[in-house]
């Protein structure tokens, strides 16, 4: 499973989204006006310019703890909740939040789950977080996979660390 593009936005996310006129933009416009002065030098200077776009306009458009990476390198399932735990707890509240304010809740659909990912480093990451399962941004390349970790577990330390807000 991958992030599934689906370039169809509803009339009321159109009529209540702003970020609309930004979410369609091609790569070239949105880096003139919303990346980062490394993103627009290195782009216009010949560097190898993607991975970086990538992950900036990921941020941008979901939020900090967001990231895309490709589907290959991450595995999830369900998300088991473990009784009073601080840090899920919040976790539970950032996703609810962040489902309730969604600027495109018709076209970007979003899951719970526990998510493992294999960073570029080759670091491995695990915790409770949120996949996007479909969404009517172009940009994403295929293959990949959005998601945020918000919650996440040390696994050295046998113990959850706090609760991100993925915004």
């Amino acid at each position: 499973m991958e992030t599934r593009i689906d370039n169809h936005t509803t009339d009321r996310e159109k009529a209540t989204a702003r970020y609309e006129n930004v979410r369609s933009k091609n790569d070239s416009d949105w880096i003139s006006v919303h990346a980062s002065g490394t993103l627009r030098k290195a782009k216009s200077l010949g560097f190898a310019w993607k991975s970086l776009y990538h992950e900036e306009r990921t941020c941008h458009e979901w939020g900090w703890e967001f990231r895309i990476v490709p589907r290959s390198r991450v595995t999830f399932g369900d998300a088991l909740i473990e009784g009073d735990t601080h840090p899920l707890t919040e976790a539970c509240w950032h996703m609810e939040r962040y489902s309730v304010i969604n600027p495109f809740p018709d076209s970007d659909q979003f899951e719970t789950k526990y998510i493992y990912v294999t960073e570029d480093d080759g670091k491995v990451r695990e915790g409770v977080g949120i996949i996007l399962r479909a969404t009517s941004a172009c940009w994403p390349p295929t293959g990949h996979l959005v998601f945020a970790i918000v919650a996440e577990f040390d696994v050295i330390g046998s113990r959850w660390l706090p609760a991100r807000n993925p915004f």
